[in-house]
Formats: structure tokens, C-alpha cells, sequence
């Protein structure tokens, strides 16, 4: 068992913390997402079970809160799916908790017709996927102050 390894890739992120503190390493993703559709995506990691993150920067390995990260910032063209462009499209302001407040794109289709942004904002997830010029924000819903639509 000790020389047995599970295939993972990585993905460049930078952290925001609930301390004001910023983080930029690498995380761990399965080859395989939840649907079995390619390559796991931060997102599914961050609105999945576990409650802590692997971060590996400056050579080492931490195991982050996430319930202590406000939001998780990824390059666009490893993480977009044009499947995240379906729906109303709505350009929204947060202040967040931490840090600079952020002008985001968001687009909402949900069941039952539901295409408002405080639909968005009330999904029972802990991460809301923001869209930011060349970058996802993903962005913890229990850090976020207020909204402008």
C-alpha cells in the first residue's frame, strides 16, 4: 500500500482569508469530477463535504479552514465552462468581509424560473462562482456584506 499514489493534477489558486491574509499555491484536483466529466473542478471542491482545503505553497502543505477562506480566485481558461455563461446575465458589486469589493458577472438560471440575483445569493452553497475579466471567483456566501445589482 505505501508505494500505492492516486493520480491527481493541480490548479494554481489565491486565497483570501478571513484574517485579511492572501495565500497563492496550488490545490489538488481528482482526474475525474463528480460527473465523471474530466478533470475535478475547484468549484466541487469547495461546495463538496470535506472542510479543509490542501494548499501547497512556499514547498510545503497546509490543510486551510474553509470556513475561514472568503474567497478563491482561479484562472479563467483552466476553470470556465461555457455551460457557466447559460442563464440571465447580471453585473453585480459585492463588498465582501475582506478586502476590496468586486464588480462580477453572475448568471442565473435556476429551477422554477428563479433568475434574480438574491436567487443567486440564497443557493444552499458555501461558495458562489463569480466571473471577474480573465479569472473565477469562487466567493464564500457567509463573507459577502452586501450586493448591488
Amino acid at each position: 500500500m505505501d508505494n500505492q499514489r492516486i493520480s491527481v493534477e493541480t490548479r494554481q489558486v489565491k486565497l483570501t482569508l478571513s484574517s485579511g491574509s492572501q495565500l497563492t499555491g496550488e490545490t489538488f484536483l481528482q482526474l475525474h469530477g463528480e460527473h465523471l466529466s474530466g478533470l475535478q473542478k475547484v468549484g466541487e471542491i469547495l461546495n463538496g463535504e470535506d472542510n479543509f482545503l490542501p494548499l501547497r505553497y512556499e514547498g510545503k502543505v497546509e490543510l486551510i479552514n474553509l470556513e475561514q477562506v472568503v474567497s478563491i480566485a482561479v484562472a479563467a481558461e483552466e476553470e470556465f465552462d461555457p455551460l457557466l455563461a447559460l442563464g440571465e446575465e447580471h453585473q453585480i458589486w459585492i463588498e465582501p468581509t475582506v478586502g476590496e469589493a468586486i464588480n462580477v458577472r453572475i448568471f442565473v438560471n435556476l429551477p422554477g424560473g428563479r433568475n434574480r440575483v438574491k436567487d443567486f445569493l440564497n443557493q444552499k452553497i458555501r461558495f458562489l462562482l463569480l466571473l471577474q475579466k480573465d479569472q473565477i471567483i469562487y466567493l464564500a456566501r457567509n463573507r459577502i456584506l452586501r450586493v448591488q445589482d
